[in-house]
């Protein structure tokens, strides 16, 4: 379920033109775009069929990295850049 720290596949669902450039997009066709859950989202479990979760924050330590990059983009009103990111897999 998308649930606080629950990664999962952003859906592409418009299919006229959407101010992307494009004039169509695949359906259910998340490409390389995920997001990161900030809260419970129950919603996004059965819209347009749901939204994948693939992945999990893991701890604590890495949903503050979360959090901090959430706070500044609403502070800022600006993207945020990610210079590294370490992926690991999980022992559980």
């Amino acid at each position: 379920p998308n649930t606080r720290g629950a990664v999962a596949i952003a859906h592409w669902d418009c299919v006229k033109s959407c101010g992307s450039g494009c004039r169509v997009h695949a359906p259910d066709c998340g490409g390389s775009e995920f997001f990161i859950n900030l809260k419970r989202n129950a919603h996004l479990d059965k819209t347009w069929g749901g939204y994948c979760v693939f992945a999990v924050v893991d701890d604590d330590k890495s949903m503050e990295v979360v959090d901090a990059i959430a706070k500044k983009i609403i502070a800022t009103k600006k993207s945020v850049l990610i210079k590294k990111a370490i992926v690991e897999e999980s022992a559980q």
